[in-house]
């Protein structure tokens, strides 16, 4: 191939880089806001109790997030009990605790150990998602009494507390993150009134601050019992900006349930997509292309962190570009989709075969 010629020389920072490093634990492995209460005859057993019952809700909810009921009713899946919990989990952390002579409380963070889910849903045969959307940039707008609101409402405060980051299709709060003088990220960038009309350069500012390149604006109104929200997402890639319009919902619960249901729907969507069905592999090879060692590191880790590749060979490297040799399960659009999330383009070129190039 013209583009790898003279792979004589090869790049030493390059290939000083490690290939194949294991996968970091993925947040949609992260269960967040589980409230754990117990009561007992002493301390200790109030803090045991508290916490396996804790436990076990976390990888409840976890093997909910990741699989389709109707997969998990076709399998039959068994009840979760505290002793399979505990050997799924990672690692946990405690907020909030508050604990006497006979009681604990407390809210827990559980991370789970990525492989030791993946063997638990594949020996029940389960079939499960081992991966995530890309993040979207959240802009919560509030209508009430005829105004509109963007920063301090229970709109924005249930996004910024919902832990929707850690979902299958990760939601980012506008105003999570803060600079150095401790002011939210976005504000000065965006008006309630660029929100509404989906201006696109403040939500291409937004997507930028934000190192993101999908942003939705979701408009809700309270109504009664209910509320109910509409709303589109800008898409900004290479080719330009496109307009998705999102599923609106109406929700009992307040505006924190109004959210869940709405990342919930969309989880639901990325499963039945991203879903593997069966362990058949194939392999593929790929060119890599790349400007810098930059672009490569991206793409490397692009490939590297992707769950649906099972393995990755390095067979050439120049300058500009590498020849690999991937094993992956699922289909190619799936492997495709899972890369895109990743910030990777994988397309096949009439020449070069498939290539992965950066987003």
């Amino acid at each position: 191939m013209a583009i790898l010629t003279g792979l004589a020389r090869m790049l030493p920072a390059l290939a000083a880089l490690a290939l194949f490093a294991a996968p970091a634990l993925g947040q949609a492995y992260t269960v967040r806001g589980i409230e754990i209460d117990a009561t007992a005859d002493t301390a200790f057993e109030a803090q045991r109790q508290a916490l396996s019952s804790g436990q076990t809700r976390a990888a409840e909810r976890l093997i909910q997030r990741l699989t389709l009921a109707e997969d998990r009713m076709e399998a039959d899946l068994p009840p979760m009990t505290a002793q399979t919990a505990a050997e799924l989990i990672a690692g946990l952390q405690i907020a909030d605790e508050q604990r006497s002579s006979t009681r604990y409380r407390g809210v827990l963070t559980v991370e789970f150990d990525r492989r030791a889910v993946s063997n638990y849903l594949s020996g029940l045969g389960v079939p499960f998602v081992e991966s995530q959307a890309a993040p979207i940039l959240v802009v919560p707008v509030l209508e009430s009494d005829g105004q509109r609101r963007l920063w301090s409402t229970p709109w924005h405060r249930a996004w910024l507390d919902g832990g929707f980051d850690t979902a299958l299709t990760p939601f980012i709060a506008l105003g999570s993150r803060t600079g150095p003088d401790g002011t939210p990220v976005g504000r000065g960038l965006i008006t309630v009134e660029e929100a509404g009309r989906l201006d696109r350069d403040a939500l291409g500012a937004l997507a930028r601050a934000y190192d993101v390149d999908r942003v939705a604006v979701i408009l809700a109104r309270q109504g009664g019992d209910a509320v109910r929200t509409v709303g589109a997402m800008l898409v900004f890639g290479d080719e330009g900006v496109t307009r998705e319009d999102l599923e609106s919902v109406a929700a009992g619960g307040g505006f924190a349930a109004a959210a869940t249901r709405l990342v919930e729907r969309r989880e639901d969507a990325w499963k039945r997509g991203a879903v593997v069905r069966g362990g058949e592999e194939a392999e593929l090879s790929l060119t890599l292309l790349f400007s810098s060692i930059n672009e490569w590191r991206a793409l490397q880790q692009a490939v590297a962190g992707a769950s649906l590749i099972q393995d990755a060979r390095l067979d050439a490297l120049s300058r500009t570009g590498a020849e690999m040799t991937i094993i992956h399960r699922g289909t190619r659009d799936q492997v495709r989709s899972e890369l895109a999330a990743r910030g990777a383009r994988l397309e096949e070129d009439e020449d070069l075969g498939w290539t992965v190039r950066p987003r």
